[in-house]
């Protein structure tokens, strides 16, 4: 087994995209040979006009500033996503303390007795009855 090894590791994908890019340039430029023999127009590759030293300051300037607007753009959702949380836990927190007071309450009516210590029934079947009203099952 002497050509198994690794087979898509960095070195070989970096020789590989070269070898693709050769292979690309030779035939781009054997296709604007035959043209040229063929007698067609060739068309000339444009050369990349490289920036000025200001056009680039520019730009630089002009990213930094995009960066900054960026981050406070991005702090200042940071801190809409804060507060909204706060407020949600802080409803949540309200909900949870309302129905512990209305659980302690019916618990309070539930567990009525009387002098002699027998459990009150009215206050239970009125639970039940509430129980029933508030449910959306037997509700139409």
């Amino acid at each position: 087994m002497a050509g198994v090894g690794k087979k898509y590791t960095k070195e070989s994908k970096v020789r590989e995209i070269q070898k693709n890019l050769h292979k690309r340039a030779k035939l781009k430029r054997q296709y604007l040979k035959t043209l040229e023999q063929e007698g067609y127009e060739v068309p000339e590759e444009q050369k990349k006009q490289r920036p000025t030293f200001e056009q680039r300051k520019g730009e630089k300037k002009q990213k930094v500033d995009e960066k900054k607007e960026i981050a406070r753009r991005r702090k200042r959702e940071q801190k809409e996503e804060a507060e909204a949380r706060r407020q949600r836990e802080l409803q949540e927190l309200e909900q949870a303390k309302a129905k512990l007071a209305e659980r302690e309450r019916r618990n309070k009516r539930v567990l009525q007795k009387t002098r002699s210590g027998q459990p009150k029934m009215g206050p239970k079947i009125n639970d039940l009855l509430d129980k029933i009203q508030n449910d959306t099952t037997y509700t139409s």
